[in-house]
């Protein structure tokens, strides 16, 4: 992986986390279960995000 790389999945999942959490909120309700749904979404849109922008070695 290279820099550039991780400087895109960490801004995405910095970005990602918080909104995907507070999507899976139970009855407004911030739990962990919800923390734990929203930081394995973010990730994975932290990936795509990564892989489609970052410039991998030429």
């Amino acid at each position: 992986m290279t820099a550039n790389r991780v400087w895109w999945f960490t801004a995405a999942f910095v970005f990602a986390a918080p909104i995907m959490s507070a999507a899976f909120r139970e009855d407004g309700r911030l739990t962990g279960r919800a923390m734990a749904l929203g930081s394995v979404f973010a990730t994975s849109i932290a990936v795509i995000v990564a892989v489609a922008f970052g410039q991998g070695t030429s």
